[in-house]
């Protein structure tokens, strides 16, 4: 064989390797960046969740980046802060869908937040998808909100049940006046009384109430066996908790999750230990799952502060982005693809589905802190 014949050979070669590597590499996105916005509590007392939630989405996107885009188009992120009120998750949402016309959002905000923002949603057809708790009112916020963890109402269920279960019958409930709290309150004393137990105190309070003295001595004089204590973000519940103790009054208590796993909870109360809390399902012990929370730590050089939250806007994402490569940059039918294609979602939180509502069914698992750490109950 002649020397150019090998040297023609040695060029088919080089050029089919290189082909081939060209195919087996994933392609970066460059073509027109699709954005999604992120709307979530940047400041307050739980701002540290909300920064959970962006760090999540900053890892998502990279991965969804890393493998193509969107056939090809990258995706961004457009963050506001959307507090812990309606006026804040509206205006985040005015600023997200109305000014810079995005049509996919991750909305990480309080319920109420949430509700606000869902009128100009569903109008606007931006397809809002919240990773964090919701009631009643956000399952049935419109065809446009979606809700991909896990429910309030399952959460004030699984409490009664755990109570039920620990011989507690004769419990008392304290409720902060929000959308979020009085969901859990709902549910969880319609458990207990359907089960043949008695709520023998229901006292509703203020967020930002200082003073809880005349609502202990009123509980007390009732002898509840446990509490349902309920804020929305841990701190005025820790309040009311810290109060209790300072006049000796030391019942089993029962709590939500932003109690548990909000750091400025621990300031006001020192120790959490003994309190029983509704910790949200999520896969932990699945192996994909865990390298996300390992990758997060060596990202931002923490944990996860709120992991069900990380997992869930991770979800979100990798659901919104499977809807746009199936049918395009089209909001109308992203949320049609949403409502009919998310059945054995298998992701960060677990596999699960969303209902016809668009909304996960996820619920919670009780526990206990012991040594400054969540526990299950034996």
């Amino acid at each position: 064989m002649s020397k150019n014949i090998w040297i023609g050979v040695l060029v088919v070669v080089i050029v089919v390797i290189a082909v081939w590597i060209g195919f087996s590499k994933p392609k970066q996105a460059s073509g027109e960046p699709i954005t999604i916005g992120v709307s979530t509590i940047l400041t307050g007392d739980f701002a540290a969740a909300g920064e959970n939630m962006v760090n999540a989405a900053k890892l998502a996107v990279e991965d969804v980046n890393k493998n193509g885009g969107i056939n090809g188009r990258p995706l961004t992120l457009e963050v506001q802060d959307a507090g812990c009120d309606s006026k804040g998750g509206l205006n985040a949402a005015q600023k997200l869908i109305q000014a810079d016309g995005i049509k996919y959002i991750i909305g990480g905000t309080c319920s109420n937040g949430t509700l606000a923002a869902a009128p100009l949603a569903n109008a606007q057809h931006a397809v809002y998808l919240t990773p964090v708790t919701g009631g009643k009112n956000v399952d049935e916020a419109g065809d446009y909100i979606f809700r991909i963890a896990n429910s309030d109402i399952l959460a004030g269920r699984d409490l009664a049940n755990a109570m039920l279960k620990m011989g507690y019958k004769k419990v008392a409930t304290i409720t902060a006046v929000t959308e979020y709290t009085l969901d859990i309150q709902k549910t969880f004393e319609q458990t207990i009384k359907d089960q043949g137990g008695t709520i023998v105190a229901s006292e509703e309070f203020q967020p930002g109430t200082k003073d809880y003295r005349t609502t202990i001595a009123k509980i007390r004089s009732k002898q509840p066996q446990a509490l349902l204590v309920l804020s929305q973000l841990g701190t005025d519940a820790a309040q009311f908790i810290k109060q209790a103790r300072e006049a000796s009054y030391t019942p089993p208590i029962f709590t939500d999750f932003t109690l548990a796993t909000n750091g400025s909870v621990k300031e006001i109360l020192g120790s959490l230990d003994g309190i029983y809390f509704a910790d949200p399902k999520y896969d932990l012990n699945n192996p994909t799952t865990k390298t996300f929370f390992e990758r997060y730590k060596t990202t931002y050089n923490t944990d996860s502060v709120v992991p069900f939250h990380a997992a869930s806007t991770y979800d979100g994402i990798m659901m919104l982005t499977n809807a746009l490569r199936a049918v395009g940059d089209d909001s109308t039918k992203v949320q049609q693809w949403l409502s009919s294609n998310v059945k054995d979602f298998k992701g960060l939180m677990g596999t699960y589905s969303l209902d016809a509502q668009g909304n996960s069914d996820l619920g919670f698992t009780v526990r206990v802190i012991k040594d400054g750490k969540p526990t299950d109950i034996q």
